[in-house]
């Protein structure tokens, strides 16, 4: 008894040194100052739509802009972050991805939500500390169940889900390849023209490293009471508890293109 006890606990121990230790690509991330200064120029920065959301981690942020990198200009996802990865584009798998990216139409990004973000916490947090994986909690709660907890909101929601390294572009190439459990819904959540926000949340996990959970969501129908109404132009956004107080502006653009036609403008 006391072997089989000493022995998992000194596998555990050796997980966690591994994903502390800074160079073992498979848990810990390191800052990819290629990306930073590729979403720091004026061409790709309207890409970074969660740059100001403070509950947000660095790695977290990263995850989201290059979900709208590969949505907006996926030929510049190929050159900027595949080619500049260590995946072997000699694999099916990644090659195929090449070649439908060669000929994507570019769509809108992706915003940020903060309840779809406490949704995301809250089963990242509980994977994290109970080892599951998986889209049921350990209380028995579907993503639906969490989802809906912090948004009230009859509109579409789906879940991605990921567990073992930290790294931003892995966690979206996991996704791109279609790994995980249900990977083509995953990949079809991040380039869905019909998804319009998302929450993420990247935590510890104590079996596989770390893992991440993003939450995602259809634009809900904003009822209009009347044309007076509407002349005011600030339309308050369904998720009532972001602490920025999102508005709207349907006289806003971002970038090269416009976010009036997803869901009135862009943020304030």
């Amino acid at each position: 008894m006391f072997k089989i006890g000493f022995s998992k606990l000194f596998g555990f121990a050796l997980a966690c040194l591994l994903c502390m230790y800074p160079w073992k690509k498979g848990c810990a991330s390191d800052p990819n100052t290629t990306l930073k200064t590729l979403f720091s120029s004026p061409k790709f920065s309207s890409l970074n739509t969660a740059a100001k959301e403070f509950y947000l981690s660095d790695d977290e942020k990263q995850v989201v802009a290059l979900f709208n990198l590969a949505r907006y200009d996926s030929r510049t996802f190929i050159n900027e972050v595949i080619l500049n990865s260590s995946y072997d584009t000699s694999t099916a798998e990644v090659s195929d991805l090449i070649k439908e990216f060669k000929t994507r139409k570019s769509i809108f990004p992706l915003m940020p939500a903060f309840s779809l973000y406490k949704a995301a916490m809250v089963h990242a947090k509980d994977m994290g500390e109970s080892g599951l994986t998986g889209h049921y909690g350990s209380d028995g709660k579907t993503y639906q169940d969490r989802i809906h907890q912090f948004l009230n909101s009859n509109t579409a929601i789906a879940e991605n889900y990921f567990v073992g390294s930290a790294d931003p572009v892995d966690v979206v190439m996991s996704f791109l390849l279609q790994k995980g459990e249900n990977g083509a819904e995953y990949k079809r959540n991040i380039l869905d023209e019909n998804i319009h926000y998302l929450g993420i949340s990247i935590k510890p996990h104590r079996l596989k490293c770390s893992n991440a959970v993003v939450d995602f969501a259809r634009k809900p129908i904003i009822p209009v009471a009347s044309a007076e109404l509407r002349k005011k132009n600030a339309v308050e956004v369904y998720w009532k508890d972001c602490p920025t107080g999102t508005k709207v502006s349907t006289r806003r653009k971002s970038g090269g293109f416009s976010l009036s036609n997803i869901f009135g403008g862009k943020r304030k």
